[in-house]
This record gives C-alpha cells, sequence and structure tokens, in this order.
C-alpha cells in the first residue's frame, strides 16, 4: 500500500512519530509528582545545620568510606513501603571496600531499594558458614586468601540469589579448566598445548608425546613454534615467560605482576629451554601491536574496554599521576562483543573481567579469564553498573519494582569531584585536551610555523643504520667431519645444507676446531722433528681459511642473533655399485661462509635517535604527551614493517624503542611485538629488474673504465646471476631510435671485433648494443631521447662526456686514473694489515663482541689497539685483502668496477670505527668515495627514463602500499564527517535523530526517515553521502580495468591488517580530541635499493605525462640531482594533513608534504662525532615539494605515481562499521521500547529489564 501511495505512507510515518513522542510525555508526566518531591528533597540539603538536624538529614553515610554527592537527594529516605533487598557482599575487605566498590554500593543505595550487608574479612575468615549473615542476594569472588570452599557451602546452606556463581569459581583458578571451557564455548583462543605433569609417575618429567627443541615445543602432533608464551597451569601464578626464536635473539621474557613500575623483564642469556617444575600451557605469541585490552562486563549484555600497553614490549608500567596504570577506553567490534556475551554465560559470571589479545591478523582471542574486576576512575562506568545491577537484582527478587518509574539517582556532575579524584577519563590533573592536534604545536612553535590543518598520517621509508661490511668466503672441502655435518643436516632436496640455528652452527664450530688442531698438530711435529717443512700453499691457505672460519664462529660468544649463515653444497657424489644397497655419498662439497652485515652500536644509536627525533618532531605536541598520549588512546594507527635481513630488522626495533620511549637494552621483545617483516614488499630480489640494472651497470662500467689512448674499456664484464623468479625480457631497441654513429665502447681482452662479450652480454639480456635497450625504448616512448655527447660539445660539468656515449652524471674527471690510484692504496693498506697481524701476540682469547639485538649501546667496550665490535686483525685484515684481490684482475689487466661500493663500504666504515689503529685510511676513503658516487645511484639507471623503470619494478609494490596508506586517511574523513565528539559540538543529538525514525508498532522495527534538508545530522550525513560519491573507491588505488592486476600482500593474512582499526569509546573518553578520527603512521625499513628506486620515481614520473610539471619543486629537484650518497639512515616521508575548513570533495582538503635527509652522509675524516662514540649524526630534513605550497595535493600526488604502482588491495571498508552505528545502536533499541508501549503490548518483568539495559551496552 505505501508503494502505490507515498503520502499515505508519509502520514503514517508521522503518525508513528507523534504517537511516539506522545508515550515519552506520558512517561514523563507519570513521575512529574515523584521528581518534584524529591527536588524539595534536594533543596534541604542547602539548609543550615540546625535545620538538617531538625529534619534528621544530618545523619552519616549508610556505609562507611562511601562519599557522597552534596547534591544528590537522599533517596533512601524515599520508603514505598515495599520491603527492601538485602545485598551481602562477601568479599575480603581490600576488595569490597575497595573505591571502586564503594562507588558502586553508594549509587544502590540512592536508588532507596537496597541494604548493604559487607561480611568482612573477621567474619569470612573466622566464623561459621551459619553465622554469616543472611542476604537476599549474594555479590560474592574470590581473591588472595578467600576461603572459597566456605563460600560455596554459604551459598548452598541459605540459597541467596548469586550474581557471579560460587560454585562454578573453582574453574576461574586453573588454566587448564579456563581454556577447556572456552574452546567448548566456541569462544576463540590462541593456538595451543595443555601440558599436564599433575599425574605423571614419579620419576617422569613430561608427558608422552611432549617433544622440545631448541624451535618449538610439541605434544601429540601439535606444535607451537618460538616465540611461544609458558603459563602456569594455576590462574593464582602470575609468572607467565615467553621463549623467543635464536634467529631474533633468544632469550625469555618473564612476566610477573606488576611491582612498581615493572611488570616484566627480558633475559638475553637463558638457554630457552622450558620449565618442568609443574603444569604449563604453552601457546602461540600473537602481535598485537604492544597493546593488550582489558574487557570488564556487567552481564551479558554490557561491556566496557580498556586498552594498555602490553607488558611484553618492554616490561615498563605507565602510570598516571595518581599512580594508577593509564589506560584507555576503546570500542569493541561486533565480534569482540559476542565474545563477551558468551565469556559471562560460559562461567556464569557477570561482573567479569577478561583479556583480549587483539591479533594483528584481524581476529581476537581471549587469553584469561580473571573474574570479578571493576573499571578504575570512571564515573560513567560506576553509573552503568550499579543500573544494571539494580535491574539484575530486582528482575530476580522483586521484579514488580521494575513496572514502576524508577527513582533514577543523580549522577555526580564532572566539577563536583573528591579531593585528588580526577574527572572521567582525565588522567593528567585538571587539564583537558579539546584543542586539536596540530594547534598544540604553537606551543612550542611560533605562530607562522603551525601547519595548515589537522595531521592525518606519517609514512616513513627509512634505510637502515650503521653496519659492518658484509663479507664471505668459499672454500672447497672433502674433510669427513664435514661431509658428515652436510648428509646430517641436508635438505630434503639433496641440493644443500644450511646451517643457521646454534646447534647447527656449534657443531660446526666443533668439527674446525677439530680439523684445524690436527692441521697445526702436524705442523709442530714436523717442526719438533728437526726437519724443515716443505711450503705446501695449499695447506698453508686451508689452515688459515679454517682459521678464519673458526675466528668468525666464535666472533660474540654466543650464537644469538641474525648475523652468521653456512652454507655446504654437494659437488661430487661417490659411485655406488649397482645392487649393493649402499647410499651415495658426497665426497666433496663447497663450503659458503656468509657474516658481517650486522647492524653496529653506533647504528643501533642513529635509529634510536631518529625514532627520538619523529616522536619530538613528527608529532604536533600536545599537553597530555604528543605522539605517546596519541598512541596509547588508539587513536594513533602504528605499523613498523621491516625487510627480511637482520640489519632491517634490528634498526626498525630500535627506530620503535625510540619512537615509543620504550625501556630495556635488549631489542628482541620489541621486534617480536611491533616489527612485521614483510620480504615481498621490501626487498629487491625478484622484481624484474635485474635485466635493466646488468645493461646499465654494462654501460656504467664500460665508460669508467675506457682509456682514450687504446679505445678500450679494462672492465670485468658485470655478473650476471640468475633471478628466483625469471623476469620479462627487455624490449628490444629499434635501431631507427638509435641516433648516427652510435657504438659499443670495447673492453680489453674481448674478441677480435673488440666487442664480442659486450654483445654476448647484451645478446643474452635481449638487446642489441651494450646501452640499456629499456633506456632507450623508454626515452622514446615518452618523448625524451638519449642524450649523447657529440664532438665538439660543450663538457657538461660533473659528467662523463665521452663522444657517441650518453652522458652518464656524477662521473668523477678520468675515473680510470682513480682506479688505479684505489688500486696502489688497497695494495698499501693490505700491507699495514698484514705486518699489524704479525705483531700482534697470539692469544685465545675470544674478543668482546657486541650484539645491537641484546646490548645497549653503552654496553660496546672499545679495546685498545684492537679493531672495534670485537673484530680480530686477522678477519679485518683477510677483508681488506679479499677486497684488493677481486676488485683488480693482474692477470687479465681488468678492473672489476662491481667491488667498488664494497671497498667504500669497508673504508667509510674503518674511517668511523677504527682510526684508532693509526691505518692511512683518509686516502682509500676520499678515492673510494669519489667512485662510488658514480657507481651506486647509476646502478639503478643512468638516464631519467632507465631510473624511472627501473625505480617503478624495484619499488611498485612499496609504491601502492604508500598511496593506499594515504588514501585510507582520505576515505576515514569522509567516513567519520560529522561524527566528531560532543566537546566539539559536533556528535549527533541523539532525540533528533531519535525524530527521524520511523517505528513500526507491530514489530518495534525502526527504519530511517528522511529529516528536513539543511537540518543537523541528516545534511551531514547527505554531504558525507555526496562526498563518498565523488571519490569513488579511495583507497583502492586500481584505475578501471585494472581488476587482474597483482595485489601487493606476501600471505592472505598479512593484508588484513590494515583493515583491522580499533577506537576509543567515546562514551567514557570525555578529554579526547576527535576519538573516531586516527592518525596512521606507516614506517618501511628496508636497504639501499628501495631509497634509489623511490626517489627516482618521485623525480621523474612525470615523464611521459605530457604538459605535467614535476612533482617536486624545483629546490627539491635541485637537492636530489646534487645528492651523492644515500648513507644510513637515510629516510623518505610523507606526512598528509587535512584542512577541515574545506569542503571534502576539495582536491586541496588534503595536502602531502615530502621530505628526505640523506641520512649519516658526512665524511668521517672530517666529521667526528661529540661523544666520540663512532655515532655519525643524521642529516636535518629538506623538503622536496614545491616551494611555498606546504605540499603536493594528494589527488595530484595520487594521479602521477599511480602509474608506477601496484594497487593494494584493503578487504573490507574499516572506517565504515561502528560509527554511525554506534550513535544509533542505543535510539534503536529506545524505539524498540517505546513501540512495546505505543503498540500497548504487555512487558514482562524479565523481559523489560533486558530492553533496558540493551540501551546500556
Amino acid at each position: 500500500m505505501s508503494e502505490g501511495n507515498p503520502h499515505a505512507a508519509a502520514a503514517a510515518a508521522a503518525s508513528a512519530a507523534d504517537a511516539l513522542q506522545a508515550a515519552f510525555q506520558r512517561a514523563h508526566s507519570q513521575t512529574h509528582a515523584e521528581l518534584a518531591r524529591r527536588a524539595k528533597l534536594a533543596q534541604r540539603e542547602t539548609l543550615s545545620p540546625a535545620v538538617q538536624h531538625e529534619l534528621g538529614l544530618d545523619r552519616p553515610s549508610l556505609t562507611a568510606g562511601i562519599r557522597r554527592n552534596s547534591s544528590a537527594p537522599l533517596l533512601s529516605r524515599l520508603d514505598d513501603g515495599l520491603p527492601k533487598v538485602v545485598v551481602g557482599i562477601c568479599a575480603m575487605d581490600k576488595k569490597a571496600r575497595s573505591k571502586q566498590m564503594n562507588h558502586i554500593v553508594e549509587r544502590l543505595l540512592r536508588y532507596g531499594e537496597f541494604d548493604v550487608v559487607v561480611f568482612g574479612d573477621d567474619t569470612i575468615l573466622n566464623k561459621a558458614v551459619d553465622e554469616w549473615p543472611l542476604c537476599d542476594c549474594l555479590l560474592c569472588w574470590h581473591s588472595d586468601g578467600f576461603p572459597l570452599k566456605k563460600a560455596q557451602q554459604y551459598a548452598a546452606l541459605r540459597k541467596p540469589y548469586l550474581v557471579n556463581d560460587v560454585m562454578a569459581q573453582d574453574t576461574l583458578l586453573d588454566r587448564r579448566r579456563v581454556y577447556r571451557t572456552l574452546m567448548e564455548s566456541g569462544i576463540p583462543v590462541p593456538q595451543h598445548i595443555i601440558v599436564d605433569r599433575d599425574t605423571l609417575p614419579p620419576g617422569q618429567t613430561d608427558p608422552e608425546g611432549f617433544v622440545e627443541t631448541e624451535d618449538y615445543v610439541e605434544l601429540d602432533g601439535v606444535r607451537i613454534c618460538k616465540p611461544f608464551v609458558e603459563k602456569p597451569a594455576s590462574g593464582e601464578d602470575h609468572n607467565v615467560y615467553i621463549y623467543y626464536p635464536h634467529s631474533m635473539g633468544g632469550g625469555v621474557k618473564r612476566l610477573f605482576r606488576k611491582v612498581d613500575n615493572r611488570s616484566g623483564d627480558y633475559d638475553p642469556t637463558d638457554p630457552g629451554n622450558v620449565r618442568r617444575n609443574g603444569s604449563f600451557i604453552y601457546e602461540e605469541f600473537l602481535t598485537t601491536g604492544g597493546t593488550d585490552v582489558k574487557v570488564y562486563t556487567v552481564g551479558p549484555r554490557y561491556a566496557h574496554a580498556e586498552a594498555r600497553k602490553s607488558p611484553v614490549v618492554d616490561g615498563k608500567v605507565v602510570r598516571t599521576a595518581d599512580g594508577k596504570e593509564q589506560r584507555f577506553p576503546v570500542l569493541l567490534t561486533p565480534q569482540e562483543k559476542e565474545i563477551a556475551r558468551m565469556v559471562v554465560l560460559a562461567f556464569g559470571q557477570r561482573v567479569c573481567g577478561f583479556d583480549l589479545l587483539r591479533s594483528e591478523r584481524g581476529r581476537s582471542y581471549v587469553c584469561d579469564v580473571n573474574g570479578w574486576s571493576f573499571v578504575k576512575n570512571s564515573h560513567k562506568y560506576y553509573d552503568d553498573a550499579a543500573g544494571i545491577l539494580r535491574m539484575v537484582i530486582l528482575s530476580a527478587i522483586q521484579p514488580h519494582r521494575l513496572l514502576a518509574a524508577p527513582p533514577l539517582p543523580v549522577s555526580q556532575h564532572p566539577c563536583e569531584v573528591a579531593p585528588g579524584e580526577q574527572p572521567d577519563g582525565s588522567q593528567h590533573g585538571h587539564m583537558h585536551y579539546n584543542m586539536s592536534l596540530d594547534d598544540m604545536r604553537s606551543q612550542v612553535a611560533g605562530e607562522d610555523d603551525r601547519p595548515e590543518g589537522e595531521l592525518r598520517c606519517v609514512l616513513a621509508v627509512i634505510r637502515h643504520g650503521d653496519r659492518t661490511p658484509k663479507q664471505k668466503m668459499k672454500m672447497k672441502v672433502t674433510q669427513e667431519p664435514l661431509l658428515a655435518l652436510l648428509h646430517k643436516y641436508l635438505d630434503s632436496k639433496g641440493k644443500q645444507a644450511k646451517l643457521k640455528s646454534p646447534n647447527e652452527l656449534q657443531d660446526l664450530l666443533d668439527a674446525t676446531r677439530l680439523l684445524l688442531d690436527e692441521l697445526e698438530a702436524k705442523q709442530r711435529t714436523a717442526v719438533d722433528s728437526g726437519s724443515v717443512p716443505q711450503p705446501d700453499p695449499d695447506t698453508d691457505e686451508l689452515r688459515e681459511k679454517f682459521r678464519i672460519m673458526k675466528t668468525v664462529l666464535e666472533q660474540g660468544g654466543q650464537f644469538a642473533g641474525i648475523n652468521r649463515k653456512v652454507q655446504l653444497k654437494p659437488l661430487r657424489w661417490s659411485a655406488v655399485e649397482e645392487g649393493s644397497g649402499e647410499q651415495p655419498r658426497c665426497v666433496e662439497a663447497l663450503l659458503i661462509l656468509k657474516h658481517g652485515g650486522v647492524l653496529t652500536h653506533a647504528g643501533r644509536q642513529q635509529a634510536e635517535t631518529l625514532g627520538n627525533l619523529f616522536r619530538n618532531v613528527m608529532y604536533p605536541p600536545s599537553a597530555g604527551g604528543g605522539l605517546l598520549r596519541l598512541h596509547s588512546t588508539y587513536r594513533h594507527d602504528l605499523k613498523i614493517y621491516s625487510s627480511d635481513e637482520g640489519r632491517v630488522q634490528t634498526s626498525a626495533a630500535a627506530f620503535t624503542k625510540g619512537l615509543l620511549d620504550l625501556e630495556g637494552s635488549a631489542l628482541t621483545p620489541i621486534l617480536v611485538s611491533l616489527v612485521k617483516k614483510d620480504a615481498g614488499l621490501l626487498d629487491a630480489f625478484g622484481k624484474g629488474a635485474s635485466a635493466d640494472i646488468q645493461l646499465a651497470k654494462q654501460e656504467l662500467y664500460a665508460q669508467m673504465t675506457w682509456d682514450p689512448e687504446t679505445n678500450t674499456s679494462m672492465h670485468t664484464e658485470p655478473q650476471v646471476t640468475t633471478p628466483m623468479v625469471s623476469p620479462p625480457l627487455s624490449p628490444k631497441l629499434d635501431p631507427a631510435l638509435l641516433p648516427p654513429g652510435m657504438r659499443t665502447l670495447r673492453s680489453a681482452g674481448n674478441s677480435e671485433d673488440g666487442m664480442g662479450a659486450s654483445l654476448r652480454m647484451a645478446g643474452r639480456m635481449g638487446s642489441c648494443n651494450s646501452i640499456s635497450s629499456a633506456e632507450a625504448s623508454a626515452a622514446a616512448r615518452i618523448g625524451s631521447p638519449l642524450e649523447l655527447c657529440a664532438v665538439g660539445d660543450e663538457p657538461v660539468p660533473g659528467a662523463s662526456n665521452i663522444p657517441g656515449r650518453p652522458h652518464i652524471y656524477p662521473m668523477p674527471e678520468n675515473p680510470l686514473e682513480l682506479l688505479r690510484q684505489l688500486h696502489g692504496l688497497l695494495k698499501l693498506l693490505v700491507d699495514q694489515l698484514r705486518q699489524k697481524c704479525l705483531e700482534e701476540p697470539r692469544s685465545d682469547d675470544r674478543p668482546r663482541g657486541f650484539s645491537a639485538l641484546t646490548q645497549d649501546p653503552k654496553e660496546c667496550v672499545q679495546e685498545e689497539g684492537k679493531p672495534c665490535s670485537g673484530e680480530k686483525l686477522l678477519l679485518m685484515f683477510d677483508r681488506w685483502r679479499k677486497l684488493a684481490k677481486a676488485f683488480f684482475s693482474e692477470k687479465k689487466n681488468q678492473f672489476d668496477i662491481s667491488k667498488v661500493p664494497d671497498i667504500y663500504d669497508a673504508a667509510k666504515y674503518d674511517a668511523i670505527h677504527n682510526q684508532h689503529l693509526g691505518l692511512d685510511l683518509r686516502p682509500v676513503y676520499k678515492t673510494a668515495k669519489a667512485l662510488a658516487a658514480a657507481v651506486i645511484p647509476n646502478e639503478y639507471g643512468i638516464h631519467p627514463p632507465g631510473k624511472l623503470r627501473i625505480g617503478s619494478m624495484i619499488c611498485s609494490q612499496l609504491l601502492g602500499k604508500l598511496l593506499a596508506d594515504l588514501a585510507s586517511m582520505r576515505e576515514e574523513s569522509v567516513q567519520t564527517a560529522g561524527l566528531q565528539h560532543a566537546d566539539n559540538s559536533m556528535q549527533y543529538d541523539a532525540m533528533t535523530e531519535f525524530r527521524g525514525l520511523a517505528v513500526s508498532p507491530n514489530t518495534g522495527s525502526a527504519s530511517s526517515a528522511p529529516a528536513a534538508k539543511g537540518e543537523g545530522p541528516a545534511a551531514a550525513a547527505e554531504a558525507v553521502e555526496a562526498a563518498a560519491d565523488k571519490q569513488g573507491d579511495v583507497g583502492t588505488s586500481e584505475p578501471a580495468g585494472s581488476s587482474q592486476e597483482e595485489v601487493v600482500g606476501t600471505e592472505p593474512e598479512e593484508t588484513e591488517d590494515d583493515a583491522v582499526l580499533h577506537r576509543l569509546c567515546p562514551t567514557y573518553a570525555q578529554d579526547i580530541n576527535s576519538p573516531f578520527r586516527h592518525v596512521r603512521t606507516r614506517i618501511y625499513f628496508t636497504s639501499e635499493s628501495h631509497m634509489h628506486s623511490l626517489l627516482n620515481v618521485l623525480r621523474f614520473c612525470q615523464l611521459g605525462q605530457e604538459g605535467e610539471p614535476p612533482l617536486l619543486g624545483e629546490e627539491g629537484q635541485r637537492v636530489l640531482h646534487e645528492c651523492r650518497e644515500l648513507d644510513y639512515m637515510t629516510h623518505i616521508v610523507l606526512r598528509m594533513f587535512e584542512n577541515t575548513t574545506l569542503p571534502l570533495d576539495d582536491p586541496k582538503r588534503f595536502r602531502v608534504e615530502v621530505l628526505f635527509s640523506p641520512g649519516a652522509a658526512y665524511d668521517p675524516t672530517e666529521v667526528v662525532p661529540a661523544k666520540k662514540d663512532h655515532v655519525l649524526p643524521v642529516a636535518p630534513r629538506v623538503a622536496l615539494h614545491p616551494e611555498g605550497s606546504n605540499g603536493v595535493p594528494f589527488a595530484r600526488m595520487d594521479e602521477m605515481l599511480k602509474p608506477h604502482a601496484k594497487p593494494f588491495k584493503r578487504k573490507d571498508d574499516p572506517y565504515a562499521p561502528g560509527l554511525r552505528s554506534t550513535v544509533l545502536s542505543t535510539q534503536q533499541s529506545e524505539a524498540a521500547v517505546a513501540a512495546a508501549l505505543v503498540s500497548g503490548d504487555s512487558v514482562s518483568p524479565a523481559t523489560l529489564p533486558e530492553m533496558l539495559y540493551t540501551q546500556m551496552t
């Protein structure tokens, strides 16, 4: 009918609304007289003491220690003729008379319907249960020292109504029973095993089927890998251990009940063996972003949740000014609300607390159930709890009271607080935080420096910190102890044995010591016999390599960390006769020892300092602590990503320590809890750029070694490595595109025509010329031809300027001469080190190593006359000797240019850390730096089109993720428009929205009816929807027709993390500005290749887009053009601001600052750290965006970068759910109650409480 007659439908809706309003008016009129009488009593509170005494109004409070609100009426004087309900509180005095319990009891007494009896410790402990007070309703819960069995006997004897089931509280004292109950009820718990030793026979320590290795524990085939959590079976034992894998530093984190400001300590020296002195639960360690959630229920339909800093991070307890642990209320998801309801029903505990782990996988898990728990310092919670307990108790004992108008207690005014207490939600004295986040910047900066808009997003891509030089040693082995290790640890495919774990490396060290002792014993025997041993170069070299391997394996004193790896690859197998039944055995293998490349003490300090700087500079400061307050209030959406390399992971953990101001010297707990590995996103291998990089190197190496006298190039061909995934071949170069006279530089020692090797190399890579075909083709496609140097042209300053060849910039003048100089300097340096090794006294003492993962930088001790960080002179000599040998081949008279970055890396490391050894490092460093400035940046393309192409392939996934991060915050702004906090006068008015609901009298359901145009929330909602339609599918960065494109993400569960967003509860967070809005922070730690690639894309993304100016400003382009080095801690920062004064669809509403720092790019021979601790400072950031614009409009950035990015597809929209639904859920519940009244339906006493306190959830 409504479809055929819209006017009739509108009239019916209006009639229903009028009826609903009339129902509310009747409800108010019924209680008008009662409210007037209470108002008179409230006025009497202002009378003089004498009058109050005469009227009997000066009697003390009914419960000792309970503070009354002076403005509240004395509702207990109101006698309605009904007997009062006696509520007994059976708990230890410390809990029963606690501040929280007093608040709730006081509110219950104000209703005038209850008498409260507190049993007291003396009664509970010393009297028989038949002497305990009588009561109608019992509030009873267990705590330390409480006689639970006596309480259960009392409940069985007197049979009071139990708010919490006393008989079921035994379950809470045994974690095994708790986990079984959770699982039987379908409540999600972490994957776990229960190792029960209570019933084992004497002498048996482990149950059948239990296995422990250094990497996991297993029971009956269920394996729990490290890191895992070990919990005692007893619920009263709070000594919980966390075991970390050796690949992340190993050790154990011991958690305990809070003592002062500590709740956990990390022991890096613990071997990691599980405890066997009782029964334990072993469960997987879930990463939760460094926060835990505590949920407090009052009945199955009410749950209050608070977030706190997790003790697993650094063990420090963050406290408020009054000494309480700092917590902030948060909203629960629908799934979590259902979990709370199921926990209450499963354990029979209406008033209950439990711990919730919000996994970054996107799900929530219950890890502990505590029984009776109350929220601290929340008067709103106390009001809710008292109201719900009243309805629960009365519905069971005196349900007829609920049919009458309830006597509403007057809540305490937020300004009327007892001395020493804080207002609701305020945990920092009397200060409220109603200023916007960005307005706070003016407190430390001038008004002119204030940013325009609200900070919404901070993205940073950062290179790792200072590291030791990477090294590799190869040797062929035929010794039986080493071949035995190969067979012992051979992989399932029979290709190789990888030795990385402590046990594996210890086996290798034992075998190496044995073989070295045998070789040295033979040498000593020959010397002792008086015979002159014949020189044997092979034996001497073998002995020296074993000595080096022994030194490397012994370095650091333990095998914790991620800095050493050994591979054994079979080369020859023994022949086995058919039918013999024998297995073939390897008789020769290739041993590859990789070491070095680990973060130094200086690198860790650099990362921590940068994190500290970010905390104080990148985020607008506020009176509440800036970033730290933002993070702890769940408005900081922080995630930190790292590539798979150990030095990158450790840098990320150290940065996080500084960013969040965490304590402790070990980074292992931070690494496990807060840093996510994403090799697919941040590793450079397998991205399809190998072919183009090799061709760029071919041209670069040829030009650097070009000898004008012989017209040849003296270089070794770039090494062609087989990529993990075969990349597509580079497009072939169209000969018509080549400029006349373009020729190939000849390499000395090649085929007769001087071009054989170059052409063979180019042919393998799909090209017909030594110059990068990809660059030439790309240049032709975008109308930017390769710039070749012609004979007679003015030389380009700083470029190669070889006639007929493309300009390569930067290029030092006469690079071949510099290469020759460097070769001579290396020979001198090797001779110096050889002499120092001969002069060093022989010692078997292990050097003091340093682990950036488990030690504080201050613990690094510099030993006089020895290399830094525990490196031995023998290893330092071997490092430089191998570099000098590989750099120049005397036999072929060729330079290997690929060794220039390694030489510069080693020279800078020794110039920073080993200047005290008196080596002649300055000329080596200066020469290597001049050459590396030409080699390193040009390996990623020698021409802008080539740089753009290679950069797009390497960082396309990362670029797609960055664009998705920025788009997510724009999307949140669209979804949260109009839903700001009430303190900012932008929250929806409940009654206004309520009047816009049409209620069906028959069903009680509510549907949305159009409000008058331009009125409050309706207008805001229309603006939101219009902006959403205009913005489109924001955040996917997926152009039309690209649904089949590759989607970024390593595993399905990893792509879920950014779709999971948790929010503050605005009802309880009265001093929080914009509780629905977040500041997203994403920090990506990677290596140098991604830094070059991302900068090249930012510099040249306008190529091929006709008429588009560069994305960066002229000054920013100049900075990058003149930048010679992207050193350790180089970082690129994107900060997005929102100008909330502009319309949602205005492209200028969101702007992005682009900031850049070249890292610690200082000359260590000229810049000496102030503390002489080897820590070079990180250069300040400079703006790359156009001058005077305060940033780039996000819409333009997205448009220009999207063609070079792979789309990052998020799962569900994390911003829409829970926003308007949170606002409307209460109103719809009210509408359901009112609909029953309008329709005249009878409401049973049992149904009414549920309908009423549905409103309070």
